[in-house]
């Protein structure tokens, strides 16, 4: 998925500080993504906390013949919901179902579209890695090895016997790699693209994949 990021607060703060003596921060770093979602099925994800909130219906388009899955590592099955006659539905489903900063989804589109995310990088946070399989993201707009240290790398807690599974829309398949004697399969660590989501299977006890993102000095 081929995605634009743009980070207005970090933009501004580098213009502020051409043109004053002061050094000035902004506590808050607020910005855009425009993600080109293919037609048919991709794994999405949502990296900034939109106002006035991170629901689905709130993010997304009700474009007619949309549909949303949702895994649920609790029961190893789907949360769904569709978009008929222009509205999302079943509507309890809809006015409850997010799509965080760290989670995950499917999305089937019947048409491609470029989808404009906006709000506020997270610039504190915890995706939660449960034993076995769950759906997640980076929490922040990076583009990175998923476990390298930070600046460098997105610092998941990856452990042996770990897996990731990354979706590739093209083909309907999985590009898949393990994590096993200190080391991924293919020698090279996955590196999720901005606004994607994958599959990750937590091969030990249930764990948090936790970052502090610093604006300025």
């Amino acid at each position: 998925m081929r995605t634009k990021t743009l980070l207005l607060t970090a933009a501004l703060c580098a213009a502020g500080a051409a043109t004053s003596m002061a050094q000035v921060y902004s506590v808050n770093m607020v910005g855009y993504i425009n993600q080109a979602i293919p037609q048919g099925f991709s794994m999405i994800a949502n990296q900034l906390n939109n106002s006035p909130d991170n629901r689905i219906i709130t993010l997304l388009p009700a474009t007619e013949g949309t549909r949303i899955y949702k895994f649920n590592p609790a029961n190893g099955g789907f949360t769904f919901m569709q978009v008929v006659d222009g509205v999302w539905e079943p509507d309890a489903v809809a006015q409850t179902l997010t799509l965080n900063p760290g989670e995950g989804t499917y999305i089937f589109a019947p048409a491609a579209f470029t989808q404009t995310f906006v709000g506020e990088v997270a610039l504190t946070s915890t995706v939660n890695l449960p034993a076995g399989f769950s759906m997640v993201s980076s929490a922040l707009p990076q583009s990175l090895p998923l476990n390298g240290a930070p600046p460098a790398g997105l610092g998941a807690p990856v452990g042996e016997g770990d897996r990731v599974y990354q979706f590739n829309p093209a083909t309907g398949g999985f590009i898949f790699n393990q994590f096993v004697d200190g080391a991924w399969d293919d020698g090279t660590p996955p590196v999720p693209a901005i606004g994607e989501s994958f599959y990750y299977f937590n091969a030990g006890a249930a764990k948090g994949w936790s970052r502090t993102f610093s604006v300025g000095p």
